[in-house]
């Protein structure tokens, strides 16, 4: 919803959109799809949240950012028993397999071009490893780069894309 790669590949001349099912916070309604994603994974006709109707036919790339809530290693301890209550712990396990079948919708998708990201989590040992793991600091524009030199592991899914190209700078010693 806040539209970052959106506009990024609109500002390279592709026709983009973001899709969400909340409003986007991007500033370009005329791009934000506002549906459950899992609906127009076959393309077809699709309503812009400023009313205006597309047909995009088939979608050539995917770029899919599913909620990692129940898929990232963050959330380990709430799946345990020893400081988890059980009736916690079975939610817990049902959304997880919920989140990760979300996620393999987009792996699934029938597009050529797919990637989709997530935290390190339940989809590096449920599905597969990566195929990139990134940090930010892999794309930051040099090691004083404050915002951007730091460490946070991404994980990236792809079919049919080249891996990304990084800066080549050290890895930071925080």
């Amino acid at each position: 919803e806040s539209q970052r790669v959106c506009t990024a590949f609109r500002e390279r001349g592709h026709e983009a959109y973001s899709c969400d099912i909340i409003e986007c916070s991007g500033g370009h309604p005329e791009w934000h799809i506002m549906q459950d994603a899992l609906e127009i994974l076959e393309g077809g006709e699709v309503i812009t949240m400023d009313g205006t109707r597309h047909n995009i036919g088939k979608w050539d790339m995917l770029i899919a950012h599913p909620p990692c809530t129940y898929l990232s290693n963050v959330h380990t301890r709430g799946f345990s028993l020893r400081v988890t209550p059980a009736e916690k712990v079975v939610q817990r396990w049902i959304d997880r397999a919920k989140s990760a079948v979300f996620f393999m919708r987009f792996i699934g998708a029938d597009i050529p071009k797919i990637c989709v990201e997530n935290p390190v989590g339940f989809m590096n040992t449920a599905f597969r490893k990566p195929d990139m793991t990134i940090h930010p600091y892999m794309f930051a524009d040099s090691t004083e780069d404050a915002e951007n030199y730091v460490t946070k592991a991404t994980c990236l899914w792809t079919k049919g894309l080249p891996n990304l190209v990084t800066n080549g700078l050290p890895k930071p010693n925080n």
